[in-house]
């Protein structure tokens, strides 16, 4: 089926990460929805801003999420998913972790995937065509103290990928993760909890520096493209080789 307008669905597009993800699929030539609780500073042209709290419980989000999609399916095709949306907590050991704490974690970082693609992969098999894109983390291959509920929805996050990829792939859709090592955002180098976090990082990493979000967000845009299709149910790592020493 011919694909109309190509909409790329981009969870928590307004920092970090996502901001740059947004950047670069626009000029990839993409229609940009940009999911977040935030509104993003600067708008970018063919860009367009939704409020969804992914923190929220499932029910809400999964009401929000679908209005969404009825209204972005009267301006084209889903063409892709991003899920960019991720949360850490507090760096604190378990026995300090709130089972609110736990919960909303787990909602923004792997249960709001689970409700977009619920919605979205009919539509995918329809088109008979399809990515979904996941920021997973170098977390999701290793562990870390004080980090367990993030690291625990991390790993789940790249198994649901996986598993999405040997469920849907005869319909030509794909899933993948990418697992960022650190990265130059407020939330990859919490110099706020850990002090001199950045140096001791750059000091772990192989290459000795830290990744733009850039580096990122081209490794998206690759795995999004319809010459990606053969890549499907893996975890990239852009790390900096943090993670395979």
């Amino acid at each position: 089926m011919e694909l109309k307008e190509s909409i790329v669905l981009v969870t928590g597009g307004s920092g970090g990460i996502g901001r740059e993800i947004v950047r670069t699929l626009v000029l990839a030539g993409f229609s940009v929805w940009n999911l977040d609780k935030v509104r993003p500073r600067e708008p970018i042209l063919q860009e367009t801003y939704r409020e969804v709290d992914l923190s929220e419980t499932p029910y809400v989000v999964e009401r929000s999420l679908s209005k969404i999609l009825m209204e972005s399916s009267d301006m084209g095709d889903i063409y892709g998913i991003v899920h960019t949306a991720g949360f850490g907590g507090p760096y604190h050991p378990i026995t300090d972790v709130s089972i609110e704490e736990w919960e909303s974690i787990f909602r923004i970082n792997l249960t709001s995937l689970y409700l977009l693609s619920k919605i979205v992969l009919p539509i995918f098999k329809k088109l008979k065509f399809g990515r979904i894109v996941a920021i997973a983390s170098s977390l999701s291959i290793v562990g870390s103290g004080n980090s367990v509920a993030y690291s625990a929805s991390k790993h789940g996050l790249v198994g649901f990928i996986k598993s999405i990829a040997d469920e849907w792939g005869k319909f030509g859709i794909t899933a993948n993760a990418i697992s960022p090592g650190y990265v130059d955002t407020n939330m990859g180098i919490q110099e706020d909890q850990i002090s001199d976090h950045k140096s001791k990082i750059i000091n772990q990493t192989p290459v000795k520096r830290i990744a733009d979000p850039s580096e990122i967000a081209r490794v998206v845009n690759f795995l999004l493209q319809k010459e990606s299709g053969y890549i499907t149910g893996a975890n990239w790592t852009v790390d900096g080789g943090i993670t395979a020493i």
